[in-house]
C-alpha cells in the first residue's frame, strides 16, 4: 500500500548555524536572502561564530539586523594583514598568501575580536584562573558585541536565540535560551570561547567553553524542544562531509579538521529521522486504536511519545574556496569574506526559489531533508548583492 501523502505548513522558521570561525560569513549571506525574502526566521540557533551570527540577528531590531551583520564582517576584516603586492591581485591569486594571513592573525590577533597573551606562550605550565587560560584575551569581543547586539532588545526580541556552550566541569552542553533566561554577551562569549585559544567563560558559577567541542550542529536543541511544532529549518553548514583523498600533508590537517568539525551531521540527521518515523508511527497506531484501549495507563503513556510534528530540515553547505587549508577558519580577509557572503546568498536564493518545504511527505516522515549543495555557478544571473553593495547605499562599512 502507497503512504499517505500531506502537506504540512511550517508554524515557525528556524535558522540553525554550525560554528566555523572565518567560514561563517557564509551563514551572513543565507541570512541576507532570508531577510530580503521576507523570511526573518523566528528562531535562531548558534555554536560558537553561529552564536555571534545568531545574537547580531535576533538581538536587533529588523532595520539593523543585516546593517549589523555587515559591521561585524567589516570589522574582521580591519585585522587582516596585506602582505607586499597582495592588494593588487585578484582573489584567486591573493589566496596564495594564506598561510602567510594565518600566521600574521595568529601573531597579532584582531583588534575588534582578540589580543595575544604573549606571556602565555612562555609559561604554559603556570597556575593562572580559568579567565586567564587562554592564549588570547577576547575583552575586544566583548566590546564589539556590546556596540553591536542589544541585549535590552533581546530580551522581548520576537527571535527567539539558543547558543550552546560545553560546562568544563561536567563535559555536558548546555544551550542559554532567550525564552528561558535574558541572554548576555557572556552567553555569546562562553558559546564561542574554543580551547586552547579562549580561555572558558564563567556563567553563574560554572565555565563553558566553545558548544562545537560537543556539538557543532546544534540540531538536537529544535528537535529536543516542547511542544514539538511543524517547523522549516535552514541548517547553514559550515564544514564538507565530502572529499577526496588527501595527497599532501597540508590535505591531510584541512581534511582532519574539515571531518572533526562536521560534527557527525549526516548520522544525526539519520538517527533524527529514524527517532521521529517511530513517533509519527505511534500516532498512526494510535489513532487506530478503540477508546477503551486509549485509556489504559501504560498505553496512554506509550502513545505520548509519539508526535506528528514535520520538521522540514534545508540543509544549505558552504563551498570550499580555491586553494583553502587548515587555516581557513581564521582566514578573515575580506576577499574571501566577501566570496563566502556571496555563496550564502546563493545558495539560500536557490532553495527559496525551490520551495521544497511545499511539496507533499509521508505522513510517517518526521524529519525531511532537503540538500542544496554549493552552487555549480560562482556567478548566476540574479546573484544577489555582494556585502557592502546596500552598504554603500545606506553608509554600512563596505567589506
Amino acid at each position: 500500500m502507497s503512504p499517505t501523502m500531506e502537506i504540512v505548513r511550517p508554524h515557525q522558521t528556524v535558522l540553525i548555524l554550525q560554528g566555523g570561525g572565518a567560514l561563517g560569513a557564509y551563514q551572513g549571506g543565507v541570512f541576507e536572502a532570508l531577510h530580503d525574502a521576507g523570511k526573518d526566521p523566528d528562531w535562531v540557533i548558534g555554536t560558537s561564530i553561529g552564536s555571534i551570527n545568531a545574537a547580531l540577528i535576533a538581538g536587533n531590531r529588523p532595520a539593523r539586523r543585516l546593517e549589523h551583520l555587515y559591521e561585524f564582517w567589516a570589522r574582521m576584516g580591519q585585522g587582516h594583514f596585506d602582505l607586499p603586492g597582495e592588494a593588487s591581485l585578484g582573489d584567486g591569486l591573493a589566496s596564495l598568501f594564506g598561510p602567510w594571513r594565518a600566521l600574521a592573525t595568529m601573531t597579532a590577533g584582531l583588534p575588534n575580536f582578540f589580543a595575544p597573551r604573549w606571556w602565555q606562550g612562555f609559561c604554559a605550565g603556570l597556575t593562572v584562573p580559568p579567565a586567564s587560560a587562554g592564549i588570547y584575551d577576547t575583552t575586544p569581543l566583548r566590546r564589539t558585541l556590546e556596540e553591536l547586539v542589544d541585549f535590552d532588545y533581546l530580551k522581548h526580541s520576537p527571535i527567539r536565540l539558543s547558543v550552546g556552550a560545553v560546562d568544563v566541569e561536567s563535559g555536558q552542553i548546555r544551550y542559554f535560551d532567550s525564552r528561558l533566561e535574558a541572554i548576555g554577551p557572556e552567553h555569546i562569549m562562553a558559546s564561542g570561547a574554543l580551547p586552547p585559544a579562549f580561555a572558558p567563560v564563567a556563567i553563574d558559577g560554572r565555565h563553558y567553553w566553545d558548544g562545537g567541542i560537543h556539538s557543532n550542529t546544534p540540531l538536537e536543541h529544535m528537535l529536543r524542544d516542547n511542544p514539538r511544532r511543524h517547523s522549516l529549518c535552514f541548517l547553514a553548514t559550515l564544514w564538507p562531509l565530502a572529499d577526496t583523498a588527501p595527497t599532501t600533508l597540508a590535505d591531510v590537517l584541512r581534511r582532519a579538521k574539515e571531518l572533526r568539525y562536521a560534527s557527525r551531521a549526516d548520522t544525526l540527521l539519520g538517527l533524527e529521522q529514524e527517532l521521529h518515523r517511530l513517533r509519527h508511527s505511534v500516532s498512526l497506531l494510535a489513532e487506530r486504536l478503540p477508546e477503551a484501549a486509549r485509556a489504559d495507563a501504560e498505553v496512554a503513556e506509550a502513545i505520548r511519545l509519539g508526535c506528528r510534528s514535520t520538521y522540514h530540515v534545508v540543509r544549505l553547505q558552504a563551498p570550499r574556496l580555491e586553494r583553502e587549508d587548515q587555516a581557513k577558519d581564521i582566514d578573515f580577509a575580506p576577499a574571501r569574506v566577501r566570496e563566502r557572503w556571496r555563496a550564502g546568498c546563493r545558495d539560500a536564493q536557490r532553495a527559496l526559489a525551490a520551495r521544497p518545504w511545499e511539496e507533499p511527505v509521508a505522513a510517517e516522515e518526521g524529519v525531511v531533508l532537503h540538500d542544496f549543495g554549493p552552487a555549480a555557478d560562482a556567478s548566476p544571473a540574479g546573484t544577489p548583492q555582494e556585502p557592502g553593495v546596500a552598504a554603500r547605499n545606506t553608509g554600512i562599512p563596505t567589506l
